[in-house]
């Protein structure tokens, strides 16, 4: 599909255009990211979901300007920034890390840690960098006297609301959250989930929310992309995904949440197999093989992501038509 058709209405804040990443490896190539496409508007938080290994992670990074692609496009405000950007366009997009744990200087004051960013960016100095630490520390619910200790004193939560403070001290325009709660205890997810929300609400951030939480995904969200083996496969709101999903792989994936379940829930879709290694991919549409509704065609003709009949989601598969449901 081209990427003009990926493209809602509005402006893009940033679109990743057939995005590619690879890595070498002792099996051969690896293919992290296969010519995935998503966009992400001005104040929406989009969520990303697949099983481990997909390339959620990897396609955050280039999004976040950590990994360059091997091909494709990555647009900020419509300027490509794929090879290169500039200290505003860097501000503009942060991520928060999975590990709250191993993202943060062990050897620097939460203080420190703000005022440097703050000066290298040239946001702050003096007292008016002292202002907004503190401003910072209220954004995401600590303590004044927090600024002064070390990380190694906060909990596992904390430390995560400190790489938030962290990521906001640049007022960045798109928040990439990838996996933000899934190394906290369950007791502290919720409330680190809340802050996000509340982040949103006040600040206005776009975020990318990566996550295996599907039931935070469905609270949080306004649309989201499904992800298979470095492919985009299924991208819709959240009452197209979560209540007509169209691609098998989505069907499954939320008929494996954990649930209450009643007596008009119907049975679960049973995968065959393990999801394939990303160095030897399946040809064509790589779900095929664990396709409970795969037919010859699937295992010769690559699917396009192309809008399913009845809805504006986008599905990546030949029979997008019919309709399923978890």
């Amino acid at each position: 599909m081209s990427a003009s058709a990926l493209r809602s209405p509005a402006a893009a804040l940033l679109s990743a255009e057939e995005v590619t990443v690879r890595f070498g490896s002792r099996a051969g190539e690896l293919v992290a990211v296969d010519a995935a496409s998503l966009s992400v508007q001005p104040g929406e938080t989009l969520g990303l979901v697949g099983e481990s290994g997909c390339g959620k992670s990897t396609l955050a990074r280039s999004i976040a300007g950590l990994i360059r692609p091997a091909g494709g496009r990555i647009l900020l405000h419509g300027a490509d920034v794929t090879a290169r950007r500039t200290r505003t366009q860097r501000r503009a997009v942060q991520i928060v890390f999975q590990d709250p744990y191993s993202s943060l200087n062990p050897r620097l004051t939460v203080r420190s840690t703000l005022t440097e960013l703050l000066r290298v960016h040239g946001l702050a100095r003096g007292s008016a960098a002292e202002r907004r630490c503190r401003e910072l520390m209220a954004l995401v619910g600590l303590p004044t006297r927090a600024l002064d200790a070390y990380p190694n004193s906060f909990s596992g939560g904390q430390r995560q609301r400190i790489a938030v403070a962290r990521a906001l001290a640049v007022e960045p325009e798109l928040l990439v959250a990838d996996e933000p709660t899934s190394a906290l205890d369950v007791s502290v997810q919720a409330t680190i989930l809340a802050l996000f929300e509340d982040l949103r609400s006040q600040l206005g951030l776009a975020i990318l929310m990566i996550s295996h939480n599907l039931a935070a995904i469905r609270h949080l969200c306004d649309r989201i992309a499904v992800m298979y083996l470095g492919r985009i496969i299924e991208l819709g709101s959240r009452d197209e995904i979560f209540g007509d999903p169209r691609h098998p792989y989505s069907a499954a994936l939320l008929a494996a949440s954990p649930r209450i379940r009643s007596a008009t829930t119907s049975a679960r879709v049973h995968l065959a197999g393990e999801p394939p290694s990303p160095a030897h991919r399946p040809p064509a549409c790589h779900f095929h093989p664990r396709c409970p509704r795969a037919e010859p065609l699937c295992s010769v003709e690559r699917p396009e992501l192309l809008p399913a009949a009845g809805t504006r989601a986008l599905v990546a598969c030949h029979f997008r038509d019919e309709r399923r449901r978890p």
